[in-house]
Formats: structure tokens, C-alpha cells, sequence
């Protein structure tokens, strides 16, 4: 398939095989091939078959392994649009978007951006919100356990406004004007074919939602814009009366002590550090 060449030392020979694989990772996921387009051509013995052809197996064969890992990571929108379009779709964001290294587990964040651009789902536009909420999935999926806390040792802070309330690094937080916590409900496996999602004609409000892992279990779950504010103020690293302040201010009935017990106790909120002035 490759001529071969003499290298004329072994710096050479280096050389020649490092341009070669990256020629061959370019020809496999730069787009549509066409025979002046191919980097790999003068390399090819294309006695046989067109340097084309040739390099169109070896394309089609990484844009298959890629958009397998795509469907892993975005069952619903598969479910949504259909296994032939969403197959179709991936080819194009990975013409424009293509991985960066080999762990697929790091692919796929720009593809909510993707469908918000890809103009023949445009108009579905709750598409690219539940496709964050996918890609947070993932990501909460993936991450390091959290350390374990003794929280007897809580009734023995000198100020518990001071103090910084640590997140479960599963944590992923994502709001949205559309109920995509119910459409992502509603496509899992084991959901009834019987239940509905509704569109209101006017939204009354954001869908605020947390995810995060308990074992080996990724839970999404539906919470109000108090806890939202309250847990991205954690995240931030924010004091806990700061975070108590932004928490009162988008929502005027918000009780801190129930979602500080609430959070601990599905471990979203996995421990404390004590701020002391130095």
C-alpha cells in the first residue's frame, strides 16, 4: 500500500514515518476526499485502486469507530432525530470537529454548539440544551469518586457562615428554558411509551437540574433555582454566606437548611474547609 522509500539516515526515516501518520490522520478525517486532495497520494501504490478509494476505506472505517463513541455519549439525540440521520449528522461535526486525541471519552464537547448551527435541525430548538445535559451526563459519569468527610466535625467551627461547602466532583450543573430533564426521561430504556412531554406556547419558567453520581448511578435531578444558585456558589468556592445571599436572591422562599441536609445527604455536597484568617 505505502512505497517504500531508502531513507538516507535515521533521522530521515524518523522523519518520513512521523509525516506519514500524520498525513494518514489527516486523509481519514479532513472531509470529503477528493484525489487532489489526498496527502497520502504520492505514497500510495494506487496500481490496484484510486488513492481515492483506497483511503476512502480507511475514512470510512474512523468516521464509524467515532460516531459509535458519539452514540454513547448521545443516546437521546440518536432516540430524537433517528439512527440514519443522527449517523449522518455525526459525519459532518466530525468533518468540522475531529478528535484531538485517541481516548473518546474527551470527544464530543462541542456538539450541542453543532446543532444549534447544523441547519437541518435548527428549528428543534431544545435540541442543543439536551445535548449539554447529555454531554454532563458523560462527563459526571467519568469523574474521580469524593473523598469521605467526617461531619461530626462540623458542630466544631467557630463560624459556619465562613465556611466552604466542597461539591462532589460528579457534580454538573445545567438550566434550561426547556424541560429537557422530562425529554431525557422520557427517551431512557425503561421510561413507559406512554408518557408525554408538554411544550407550553410561553415557558413559566427555567428547568434547573443537577447531576451527579451515587456508586456506579448517574441521578438527574430536578431542582429549584435557589439549590442551583446555592450549588454553583459552592463550586465557585464561595463562603457559605455568600452563597446563602445568592441563593435568597433567586428565590424568595428558598430554605437553606433543608437543601444543605437535602445535599449532604445524596452526597452532592461532599464536605466542608474552614477559611481562617492568616
Amino acid at each position: 500500500m505505502i512505497k517504500s522509500t531508502q531513507p538516507t539516515n535515521p533521522l530521515s526515516q524518523v522523519t518520513t514515518l512521523a509525516e506519514l501518520q500524520r498525513n494518514f490522520i489527516s486523509d481519514c478525517l479532513s472531509g470529503k476526499l477528493k484525489q487532489d486532495n489526498i496527502l497520502l497520494a504520492k505514497d500510495i501504490d494506487s496500481s490496484v485502486i484510486s488513492a481515492q478509494g483506497l483511503m476512502g476505506i480507511y475514512q470510512n472505517s474512523a468516521i464509524a469507530n467515532i460516531t459509535q463513541s458519539l452514540i454513547l455519549t448521545y443516546p437521546v439525540i440518536e432516540k430524537l432525530v433517528g439512527e440514519e440521520f443522527f449517523s449522518a449528522m455525526c459525519r459532518q461535526f466530525i468533518y468540522t470537529a475531529w478528535p484531538k486525541s485517541g481516548n473518546m471519552d474527551d470527544y464530543g464537547l462541542e456538539f450541542a454548539d453543532f446543532l444549534a448551527e447544523f441547519e437541518h435541525v435548527k428549528h428543534l430548538i431544545y435540541l442543543k440544551d439536551v445535548a449539554r445535559l447529555e454531554w454532563a451526563f458523560h462527563q459526571s459519569s467519568l469523574a474521580d469518586d469524593a473523598s469521605i468527610t467526617d461531619w461530626s466535625t462540623l458542630a466544631q467551627a467557630s463560624d459556619v457562615l465562613q465556611l466552604t461547602f466542597l461539591v462532589t466532583p460528579s457534580l454538573s450543573l445545567v438550566s434550561s428554558t426547556f424541560p429537557i430533564d422530562q425529554i431525557w426521561h422520557l427517551n431512557q430504556d425503561n421510561t413507559s411509551p406512554d408518557m408525554e412531554v408538554e411544550f407550553a406556547d410561553e415557558q413559566d419558567s427555567d428547568t434547573f437540574i443537577v447531576l451527579f453520581r451515587q456508586q456506579l448511578k448517574t441521578v438527574v435531578l430536578p431542582i429549584t433555582a435557589g439549590e442551583f444558585a446555592l450549588l454553583q456558589a459552592f463550586e465557585h468556592r464561595e463562603t457559605f454566606e455568600k452563597a446563602i445571599i445568592v441563593a435568597s436572591q433567586k428565590q424568595t422562599n428558598f430554605s437553606v437548611d433543608e437543601s444543605l441536609k437535602k445535599f449532604i445527604e445524596l452526597g452532592i455536597i461532599s464536605g466542608f474547609v474552614e477559611n481562617i484568617d492568616t
